[in-house]
């Protein structure tokens, strides 16, 4: 073998090398990102008891929202779903308070109520809430119930749910945006039933 060749075969084996490392070290870094990013919700300090959202000019709105814990595919077999449901304050200049975040199954039971007492959102300020992957028990037909308040005029806030999958080769992902309902309680009970 010649030494031109012989020098372009360890270039290339040299090349390689660096490949191989760089893509070692580009995917450590990537999982250390995400395991800075894992979810935390809204803490026990951000939720306060004493927080007054009732006076007279208050704006109270019940937003629901539809989600999945599973979806189904290949003739009815089911798909499980991660869900995030995200509420955004729009308003650049003041808070707004969610006073319910209720989560219901397929039949309309209540499953999950995640807040303690209410939450204050700062202007531009967001917050999320997680259904597990395997947390099964809201079923295809799940939704959230989310109430929110404010003592003087503001933007509507974004209130939507991500849903996404990964199962071998296959992947999904839906967004369902919130639609205003009426017959709801400031604490998220359905007037009359609770």
């Amino acid at each position: 073998m010649d030494k031109g060749r012989m020098a372009l075969m360890i270039t290339g084996a040299l090349a390689v090398i660096v490949l191989i490392v760089a893509s070692a070290y580009i995917g450590e870094r990537l999982d250390t990102i995400e395991n800075r990013l894992q979810f935390s919700g809204p803490s026990d300090e951000q939720q306060s008891q004493d927080v007054v959202i009732m006076g007279e000019e208050v704006e109270l709105q019940a937003v629901y929202v539809p989600v999945y814990s599973h979806v189904y595919s290949d003739g009815g077999r089911p798909f499980l779903v991660e869900t995030t449901l995200s509420v955004r304050n729009t308003d650049p200049q003041e808070s707004i308070f969610l006073s319910s975040v209720r989560y219901f199954d397929t039949k309309g039971e209540l499953v999950k109520d995640y807040l303690a007492g209410p939450l204050k959102l700062a202007p531009l300020e967001s917050t999320e809430f997680l259904v597990e992957k395997r947390d099964v028990t809201g079923g295809s037909g799940a939704n959230f119930i989310v109430v929110w308040a404010a003592d003087t005029p503001v933007n509507e806030p974004i209130i939507e749910a991500v849903m996404i999958a990964f199962h071998g080769t296959n992947s999904i992902s839906m967004i369902r945006p919130g639609t205003p309902i009426e017959g709801v309680n400031a604490d998220g009970t359905v007037a009359g039933r609770e």
